[in-house]
């Protein structure tokens, strides 16, 4: 595609509720990528430029977004801001597909918003908070995300537990993953499964967790591909 600037652009009136966009208005396919980090401050959006740039410099059609939100120790503000990026993308890519790219933590809010874009790459995704929980991932990220145990707060667990949706989601794990045990995408693809529910899931023998972030990640092809087979059938439903 041709070289453009990337651009910053705020979505809300808090620091952190940002957005940098690469592309223009025509783009076909916009990819929208919401980092990890177990929803901690001191992680931004920066983990995902290797692969903002790469999606820059794939060709005509392609566009990027790299989201930015509050990381504030609660899910639901998380949410709500990657919700409003989201749907800021499709004012300004009305005619594209959007994709959320999310990894880790970020996998777990793009699980979440799913009902805001056509597809969804979930990489190495959270998707257990009673399991991360009691398995202490992150040294007790989930404990500070949710500001109580399980027990204490069950409705709000649950409200932050994401589901298949009918929107087309593809998972991507390591089984030697040592932050998110693959666990968590195994049991989401099966609950998936048991739903009908669109979910592909890709697992790697070796793969660890921050590779997932490499754009010369050994999955990245796998991604590319599932992403192009289903623009392909959208064209095909459009025609």
């Amino acid at each position: 595609m041709p070289h453009h600037t990337p651009r910053t652009e705020a979505y809300g009136d808090h620091p952190d509720q940002w957005v940098q966009i690469v592309g223009d208005s025509a783009a076909e396919l916009v990819v929208c990528f919401v980092h990890g980090g177990y929803w901690r401050p001191s992680y931004t959006a920066a983990l995902m430029d290797p692969l903002v740039e790469r999606v820059s410099r794939g060709g005509d059609g392609l566009a990027a977004m790299n989201i930015e939100y509050r990381r504030e120790s609660d899910p639901f503000a998380m949410q709500a801001d990657v919700r409003a990026a989201l749907r800021r993308a499709r004012e300004l890519f009305p005619d594209a597909v959007r994709v959320a790219v999310g990894h880790s933590a970020g996998g777990h809010l793009a699980l979440l918003c799913a009902d805001d874009v056509e597809l969804v790459v979930a990489l190495a995704p959270v998707t257990d908070l009673v399991g991360g929980y009691a398995a202490r991932i992150g040294s007790g990220a989930v404990a500070e995300l949710m500001g109580a145990s399980p027990a204490d707060r069950p409705e709000a667990f649950d409200a932050a537990t994401p589901r298949p949706t009918v929107v087309p989601t593809l998972l991507v794990h390591g089984a030697d993953d040592d932050r998110v045990p693959v666990s968590h995408s195994q049991d989401f693809a099966r609950r998936g499964r048991a739903a009908h529910a669109p979910v592909d899931y890709f697992e790697f023998a070796r793969l660890p967790h921050m590779d997932l972030i490499d754009p010369d990640g050994p999955h990245v092809p796998v991604v590319a591909a599932w992403v192009r087979q289903h623009l392909r059938d959208r064209r095909g439903d459009a025609s």
